[in-house]
């Protein structure tokens, strides 16, 4: 089966609060669950880097009410390509704050420690998900 996965970065609007952040996880967690799409939502008080993946037309679909939010702005798709295999099938949507990990990981991927998705470049934006999905995954195989 074929499948879409699109990247897309935007910047934090003043409607942003860090409340906002479990409403959007919850919210998300419900639609995407609903439309067999899957992903992961990196942030901080500034930006967001978000993969979905998924059919084409439930992606589509995602991204068009992601657009409509007005917690973010200046949404820029930084890839949008067909696959055969999802990065993150088993994430209705996972999520990492910008914290010392996330700044070891900007570090590898992009040799910079801050945070802004709308400067990167496909491949160092999925190498940087890829590294969140796997550092998440390893932390909750300790705690089981």
């Amino acid at each position: 089966m074929s499948f879409v996965r699109l990247i897309y970065a935007s910047r934090a609007t003043a409607e942003f609060q860090p409340s906002s952040i479990q409403s959007i996880l919850q919210s998300a967690r419900k639609n995407n669950q609903q439309n067999a799409v899957t992903g992961l939502l990196c942030f901080n008080q500034r930006g967001f880097l978000q993969c979905l993946e998924g059919k084409r037309a439930d992606v589509n679909r995602t991204f068009q009410r992601i657009l409509r939010d007005p917690r973010h702005e200046s949404v820029e798709i930084i890839s949008y390509q067909y696959t055969e295999k999802r990065e993150f099938e088993s994430w209705n949507m996972g999520y990492l704050q910008n914290n010392q990990v996330m700044r070891e990981l900007l570090m590898r991927n992009t040799g910079s420690t801050e945070f802004l998705p709308l400067t990167l470049i496909p491949e160092d934006a999925l190498a940087i998900l890829k590294d969140v999905r796997n550092m998440i995954e390893d932390i909750l195989q300790e705690e089981a």
